[in-house]
């Protein structure tokens, strides 16, 4: 048995495929200026000779240290082998900038294989004692803002409406980040946004900000094409982050000194807003404008010149460039009235750039000649606009010629001919005596007087009834207006409603065991119920002011006393130890009855 799996095993390096030479290089994208780093060259396949390039910019300290790493699998018969072999370096680099590493050389099988180059950006150095790059001790808890915070840019702040707009959303952290865990963004009124990039992979790099060293990560980045004109503003971004700090211990016991203990706490960080000045497209506007803002180019082209009468000929238009190119207008093309036309049809071949959608729309319209001759299509005219010059821009195509030859199949005429443009022959009368129909010569059927519909109790009610209708839908409408005209108003019915929706979150957290969770989002349920119910802003209510504007809203003093021990019950349980289930549970329904008692002494109180 043992000489058997001996013989499988010598047979498989036989069995396996041949692989292509992979040769790459890896390494940070940033360091600190005097910091060490690995630069790694890995080959799937054994080699020699590996050289390095001229290393002007950086110290080698140390290398190659080699690894090599082998991996055989057999699935369905199937027999896969992985090989890797490694080789390390260890850097440092001279002086501040970015430089570039050229591709080191290595030979396998008697063939020189070259590695992809790296480019490395080198900052200054911060004043922290040695520790990870970009992060700091925290022993207090306290995260200063300058330890943690966001940036929203935009790469340009005046432009033209539609014209497209890069916001870009940045980290900058000292400290160990767990996650997020919540992000207001902007509303972004007046504007249509779209991703460029998502919010789930951040690439960090290093950068030296005021002699401190940050980790720096895009969290974001949309184009924005600002819909109307004027000064525009966009509301800062929000994002709460899940912070790890350290805490030592502080104790007598000598042992206790050599372990470090961590929490994880939330930091919300906000940042500015962004201003953007808009200027509306220049007047008058062209009566062709296609509605492009960007830069695009056009080509118009015939799928054959030389056709014979009733066979098929398609217009191909392409627009091409970077700008709003999604709502790019179809061009106007002049055809002959000696073809049959028919609707075009687009295509669209876009990506998402920072300088909005980049590619292609392509217009496919089908053309049929029904008569012989030669036939011109006048150049076709593309209007857009053009934000670098800020003015008006005309694509002009060259004109295109079509030659029709007869196949016999042209339709006869019983009038003379006559002779159009290009020499073409278009009939004045198709078909003479197939359209027009001889009289009806059969027997009639006649209706007495009066007996017609028009002027009947039933033509009658036809009109009425829809008019009833709209009379009724619209004094409904109105009514609705007024009442979403009463912001105060709206919000004073939606508040039952929307607390019983914050309880529904307490509830899910309650189920879920998570204790500071639930607590918190009670708490909030209980706030916005008595803000949106009495129209009074959070910012102005305390437990005081709340028991007094509760009773003098017609609330009994037992349910306002109940709804201030529930919340305080909250408020300390958010940093308290958790209590038992039933308790949580007691909680939770107590709200809810007293919520209902508060809506019924309300209700009571607005109707009387």
């Amino acid at each position: 048995m043992k000489s058997y799996i001996l013989f499988i095993l010598l047979l498989i390096p036989l069995a396996l495929p041949a692989q292509d030479v992979e040769f790459k290089a890896t390494g940070p994208n940033s360091v600190e200026e005097g910091r060490r780093f690995q630069l790694i060259y890995r080959v799937n396949k054994a080699g020699n000779n590996l050289l390095l390039p001229e290393l002007d910019n950086f110290n080698v300290l140390m290398g190659p240290t080699t690894s090599q790493r082998s991996q055989v699998q057999i699935i369905n018969g199937k027999v896969s082998r992985e090989e890797e072999y490694t080789y390390t370096y260890i850097l440092k680099a001279k002086a501040l900038g970015t430089f570039t590493i050229p591709a080191a050389t290595i030979e396998v099988d008697d063939k020189k294989y070259e590695s992809n180059t790296l480019e490395i950006k080198v900052v200054e150095a911060g004043q922290e004692p040695e520790q990870t790059p970009g992060t700091t001790n925290n022993e207090s808890g306290a995260i200063g803002d300058d330890d943690l915070y966001i940036t929203m840019v935009a790469n340009k702040t005046r432009v033209y409406q539609n014209q497209p707009v890069l916001l870009t959303t940045k980290i900058y952290t000292r400290v160990n980040l767990e996650g997020i865990s919540d992000i207001q963004h902007p509303t972004f009124r007046n504007f249509i946004a779209e991703d460029i990039t998502g919010e789930g992979n951040i690439e960090w790099s290093l950068e030296n900000i005021n002699g401190r060293t940050y980790r720096v990560g895009t969290y974001n980045q949309k184009v924005i094409y600002p819909q109307t004109s004027g000064q525009l503003k966009i509301e800062p971004v929000s994002i709460e982050f899940l912070v790890r700090i350290r805490q030592t211990r502080q104790s007598n016991n000598i042992f206790d000194n050599f372990f470090d203990t961590h929490r994880t706490v939330r930091r919300t960080v906000t940042s500015k807003g962004v201003t953007l000045n808009v200027n509306s497209l220049p007047s008058p506007q062209p009566d062709n404008f296609s509605g492009v803002v960007g830069s695009v180019d056009m080509e118009v082209s015939l799928t054959k010149n030389q056709v014979k009468v009733n066979d098929g000929i398609t217009v191909k238009t392409i627009i091409s460039g970077t700008g709003n190119l999604k709502v790019a207008g179809e061009p106007k093309i002049n055809i002959p009235p000696d073809f049959d036309v028919f609707d075009p049809n687009s295509t669209s071949n876009l990506s998402i750039t920072a300088g909005g959608h980049k590619g292609s729309k392509t217009y496919e319209q089908l053309i049929i000649p029904r008569h012989s001759g030669t036939f011109e299509i006048s150049p076709v005219e593309y209007v857009y606009f053009d934000p670098n010059l800020g003015q008006y821009r005309t694509l002009k195509s060259q004109a295109l010629s079509i030659q029709v030859e007869s196949n016999g199949q042209e339709a006869t005429t019983s009038t003379e001919q006559i002779r159009g443009p290009g020499a073409a022959n278009r009939e004045s009368v198709k078909f003479v005596g197939k359209d027009i129909r001889y009289i009806r010569t059969g027997e009639s059927k006649l209706q007495p007087v009066n007996t017609f519909f028009f002027g009947s109790w039933k033509f009658i009610m036809g009109y009425l009834i829809p008019l009833l209708i709209f009379i009724i839908v619209a004094l409904i409408y109105r009514q609705k207006i007024k009442e979403n005209a009463n912001l105060s108003l709206k919000r004073t019915k939606q508040a039952n409603k929307v607390a019983r929706k914050r309880l529904k979150k307490a509830a899910h957290h309650l189920k879920s065991g998570n204790n500071e969770a639930f607590y918190e989002e009670l708490s909030k349920g209980l706030w916005g119920y008595i803000s949106d119910k009495l129209s009074i802003p959070l910012a102005d209510l305390n437990l005081e002011n709340i028991r007094q504007e509760l009773e003098a809203n017609g609330a009994q003093s037992d349910n306002s006393e109940k709804l201030i021990e529930i919340i305080d019950t909250c408020e300390y349980a958010r940093y308290a130890p958790a209590g038992e289930a039933s308790k949580k549970e007691e909680l939770y329904q107590s709200a809810i009855e007293v919520i209902s008692k508060l809506e019924s002494n309300l209700k009571k109180r607005k109707t009387s």
